[in-house]
């Protein structure tokens, strides 16, 4: 029989607390002088959220190794936690990525990558992310929704001809989150930070350069940024050679939704 799946959510530890009420709440003698309560403490997990496979084109494929079982090893022999699949337009190999790491811990969160425009970058990525339950089939009602063409699954080249506002909204109805991805890369993809951060509220971004993360606290003192820099792997070698430690109360994509969600008041500089 194979080893049961051990679940982020098993490992999750819990403590029971005991707070002191204030003077002007509590009598003496009273049981409101002590309340009990327990709490989900968080753990750190280490993840890689930005992870191609050869459903993208340009993928760096080995002959003779069969890529979903090798990588979920791989990211394992690397300590990972959580890792994305985030193939540019496509999720037709996130089925089998999942069915490799189902008797291992490893947790695979869908996503998928794409390109889309605002009026100041033609160029803008983002890493869109799933709740774990979502399939290649999924992944493909999406891109649908988003009028991707079949032609186009697997490109990145291709750019989303739907208004980006549109776009989110697609997202988030599709119960994801999108992640500006390698926005650093270029001058021109910089010149959309400014309308990403102020205009539509992203507060977490996947970085090429780790050195960015100055840009962002010289522009914005004010706010709190979750500044990530991921592998962007395009080969079974890359996976995990860039990954971050995150603090998250809950496991999986739950935690993750909480950190990546963008700011409810878009325009707020604060």
């Amino acid at each position: 029989m194979g080893r049961k799946k051990k679940s982020l959510s098993d490992s999750v530890e819990t403590e029971t607390v005991i707070f002191e009420v204030g003077d002007e709440t509590a009598t003496a003698g009273s049981l409101t002088d002590k309340i009990e309560k327990t709490r989900t403490r968080q753990k750190s997990y280490l993840m890689d959220l930005r992870i191609h496979s050869p459903a993208s084109l340009g993928y760096l494929a080995i002959e003779g190794i069969d890529t979903a079982p090798a990588l979920v090893r791989l990211a394992k022999v690397k300590g990972l936690d959580v890792i994305a699949v985030t193939d540019f337009y496509s999720g037709k190999y996130l089925d089998r990525i999942q069915s490799a790491a189902r008797e291992s811990s490893l947790t695979i969160i869908p996503g998928v990558v794409i390109r889309c425009s605002i009026p100041t970058c033609d160029d803008v990525v983002l890493s869109c992310l799933f709740p774990e339950n979502y399939t290649t089939s999924s992944i493909e009602d999406f891109l649908r929704a988003l009028q991707i063409p079949q032609s186009a699954f697997g490109d990145k080249k291709h750019i989303v001809a739907m208004p980006f506002e549109q776009i989110l909204a697609t997202v988030e109805r599709f119960n994801g989150v999108a992640l500006p991805s390698r926005m650093d890369k270029t001058p021109h993809r910089m010149a959309a930070l400014p309308l990403l951060v102020e205009k539509y509220g992203f507060r977490a971004f996947d970085l090429a350069y780790p050195d960015s993360s100055r840009f962002f606290k010289a522009r914005w003192p004010k706010i709190k940024f979750h500044l990530f820099s991921f592998s962007n792997a395009n080969a079974l070698a890359q996976v995990g050679s860039r990954i971050a430690k995150v603090k998250m109360k809950d496991p999986g994509f739950a935690g993750i939704r909480d950190i990546v969600a963008r700011n409810s008041t878009e325009g707020s500089n604060a």
